[in-house]
């Protein structure tokens, strides 16, 4: 019989494994810079020594281990892997299943900012929610995947199946970065269930299939601009991610800060200048991977099939809704996307970036309240 238990989860990092981090950071070996290096190198020296610094005399892992622990987590095994998610469960009888799927360098940390406002609105009109934040897996608490083939149309079907478990029909996935293909891949294995999505649409794959178009507007030129700096100067670490995830696995599994650097120059280069994610933020989602030795597992998702090597996709018919941020690797453009989505909402917000639920959590609380009420409430 497949094993369908639910199993409560209590995160619990064992003393023995905080204290070889504070080791390894205390004898960390910082390469040579030169005077005038910077992030046009890579991760800027400066910024790397501050969060090496404030990880190993300032950020307080047990405190936020705590904290992270006041969340209801469980965790259960679909497909043959460990799916960790943390499940909030709104108190409000009209509340909608909402499933926030996170991506690339980040964790389900990224949703903690939001899940109050969500489950719990102050406003007694606005819509509430039930939250259901997994781990991708591979990813942090659902642990290393123990085989190839993860990639989003995998996914789909699996967190369907957690959905399920947990009880919840016509539900909404949420999702940005790689969750956003798993919301998308939803729709098509779920279309029962899948009452609508909402998506942090990034337009890095929408500039590169439409780079021969004619450009007609300044929004395109805008997009391919954007697109053609990410691909000759900012996606070397997708391509290495996709071709050669063991020898990363390697550096990251077993110097913190290799894996500080890898993931802190991502939350640097793909926010909002003026809205950037905190030291603290960062060094829990970098935490996140360390303790739980998933940097490998995470980075083979692109080899298993991402960006350039995703199978293809049909139209998505269920109604979609989008918000872009301006701040985002390559914002998408409505006209583009509409040939791959049936977008009923679409949403161009005032600020943020990559990870929108970190920068701007109040805006990102809005823009689902309001994709919620249209699509979902039809107020």
């Amino acid at each position: 019989m497949p094993d369908t238990e639910i199993r409560p989860f209590t995160i619990e990092v064992p003393e023995a494994e905080v204290d070889d981090l504070r080791r390894r950071l205390e004898h960390a070996r910082l390469p040579s810079a030169l005077p005038d290096a910077g992030w046009q190198d890579g991760m800027d020296p400066t910024a790397l020594q501050a969060l090496v610094d404030r990880w190993l005399h300032h950020y307080d892992w047990r405190a936020v281990e705590r904290d992270l622990n006041k969340l209801p987590q469980i965790v259960t095994t679909i497909d043959g892997q460990d799916v960790h998610s943390v499940v909030v469960r709104s108190e409000r009888p009209d509340a909608i299943p909402l499933l926030l799927i996170h991506g690339w360098p980040s964790t389900f940390a990224e949703f903690v900012k939001v899940i109050d406002d969500l489950t719990a609105p102050r406003e007694p009109d606005a819509p509430a929610f039930h939250v259901v934040a997994p781990s991708l897996p591979g990813y942090g608490f659902s642990g290393p995947t123990r085989e190839r083939g993860w990639n989003s149309t995998r996914v789909a079907p699996a967190f369907a199946e957690l959905m399920r478990r947990l009880g919840f029909t016509r539900y909404v996935p949420h999702g940005a970065d790689i969750g956003f293909h798993v919301a998308s891949d939803m729709a098509h294995a779920d279309p029962e269930n899948v009452a609508a999505i909402h998506l942090n649409l990034g337009g890095v794959s929408q500039a590169r299939k439409h780079a021969a178009d004619p450009t007609t507007t300044a929004a395109e030129a805008h997009a391919k601009e954007r697109s053609a700096l990410y691909a000759t100067d900012k996606s070397g670490y997708a391509f290495l991610q996709s071709t050669r995830p063991q020898t990363l696995a390697y550096l990251v599994t077993d110097s913190p800060v290799a894996q500080l650097a890898w993931v802190a120059e991502k939350f640097h280069e793909w926010t909002d200048p003026d809205s950037p994610v905190s030291m603290d933020d960062v060094l829990t989602a970098v935490s996140i991977y360390w303790f739980t030795k998933t940097a490998g597992s995470a980075a083979r998702f692109y080899q298993d099939g991402y960006g350039a090597r995703m199978p293809p996709r049909g139209y998505v018919e269920c109604p979609t809704g989008v918000s872009v941020w301006p701040h985002d690797i390559v914002p998408a453009l409505r006209h583009w996307t509409e040939l791959d989505y049936n977008v009923t909402y679409w949403a161009d917000m005032p600020a943020g970036g990559h990870f929108a639920a970190l920068e701007v959590p109040d805006l990102m609380v809005d823009t689902l309240r309001s994709f919620a009420r249209r699509q979902i409430l039809g107020a």
